[in-house]
């Protein structure tokens, strides 16, 4: 593949990036905090890829399709959410075994996932065959893609050059470059920026850049859509040219990374003072000391269920709706929706505290 980079100008980015690693590999994270970390940065990831193509879901309603309740919602909007899940469980189980080859075969596959039974006429893991467009969440077209004719060759050398691991350049340069070839080919109908996401997750899972499966850069770009797409056509121009200079969206993908991680840094010291406010509650007896972890739990995933809130505390259908309206009373949760499908919401206590600052930058915007 021909493309352009300035590596010199990439240099402190990765430097940065690898601060980030290493913070992440030695977090004093409690375990449990770690895995509701890691719940949230997963359902933010499915959130933030599909919403990125158009869906129409809040984080809330993805977390339910996810939940098996997807008959509530739009089939297409709940089809997107469950074909991107399979798609990035593949991406995941298959990142730590090196025998599997980053090829076409591979490409295809988790292509198939993401449109799985959303519309045949999209032919999953089929290349196009007639012209296609990259455009903004608006419709505006990014920039034209290479002739359908062309794709198959177009796919047959980046497979190759997948796999020759791009001459050993940096785990977060290379999932950026095949991000970004890949959506300049843009090879299938549909679903080409989902596939492109999920095989740059792949090169970073790979190569040991999960960040510990804590930070969602999906969610991400995302919030910073904008700036995202403009990343991409400043980098490939208005149409598909060999030879492009891929280096304002690698330092683009880069600093994107840096800035989701630094987004869960930033939550994980935001949770040490929920945690102290909480123990001070609950000493003073003004609220149950099983809802230490419950509001914890709320704080880091945003909302709680009671149905949550008994699985995590052990505490009884009753117990729970005291310790609820426990915890609504002081403003910690605001109860929302109905008996059967009620949702609590985070309250102004936490804002109090100081955790809820108005947003000035895509990572404090990422909720």
């Amino acid at each position: 593949m021909r493309y352009r980079l300035r590596e010199e100008t990439l240099r402190l980015q990765l430097g940065d990036l690898e601060v980030r690693r290493q913070i992440f590999d030695h977090l004093p994270l409690d375990p449990l905090h770690a895995e509701w970390f890691r719940h949230r940065a997963w359902v933010r990831t499915i959130h933030g890829t599909t919403r990125i193509e158009g869906n129409s879901l809040s984080d809330v309603e993805v977390e339910e399709v996810l939940a098996s309740s997807p008959s509530r919602f739009p089939r297409q909007d709940a089809l997107e959410v469950l074909g991107t899940q399979a798609a990035l469980e593949l991406v995941d189980e298959v990142a730590p075994h090196l025998e599997v080859a980053i090829g076409e075969p591979l490409i295809r596959e988790i292509h198939r996932r993401v449109l799985d039974g959303i519309d045949e006429l999209l032919t999953p893991g089929e290349y196009r065959r007639g012209n296609n467009r990259v455009t903004d969440g608006d419709g505006n077209t990014i920039f034209t893609t290479p002739p359908s004719g062309d794709v198959p060759d177009l796919m047959r050398q980046y497979g190759l050059w997948l796999g020759a691991g791009f001459d050993e350049r940096p785990a977060p340069v290379a999932a950026a470059l095949a991000h970004l070839e890949f959506v300049a080919i843009h090879p299938f109908y549909d679903g080409n920026g989902r596939t492109a996401r999920a095989l740059a997750r792949l090169f970073l899972v790979r190569h040991g850049y999960s960040l510990g499966g804590l930070v969602s850069l999906d969610a991400y770009l995302d919030q910073d859509r904008r700036d995202y797409f403009a990343a991409i056509r400043q980098a490939t121009g208005g149409s598909y040219e060999p030879g492009y200079d891929a280096t304002p969206f690698v330092s683009y993908f880069l600093g994107a990374l840096i800035g989701a991680a630094d987004h869960v840094l930033k939550r994980m010291k935001g949770l040490h003072q929920v945690l102290i406010a909480l123990r001070r509650d609950i000493a003073s007896e003004a609220l149950p000391a099983p809802l230490l972890d419950g509001l914890a739990y709320a704080w880091i995933n945003r909302s709680l269920r009671p149905a949550d809130y008994i699985r995590i505390t052990g505490r009884t259908k009753q117990s729970a709706s005291g310790d609820l309206q426990a915890a609504v009373k002081l403003r910690y949760l605001v109860a929302r929706g109905e008996t059967k499908r009620r949702r609590y919401l985070l309250g102004p206590t936490f804002g109090a505290i100081g955790m809820e600052a108005p947003a000035s930058s895509p990572a404090d915007r990422l909720n």
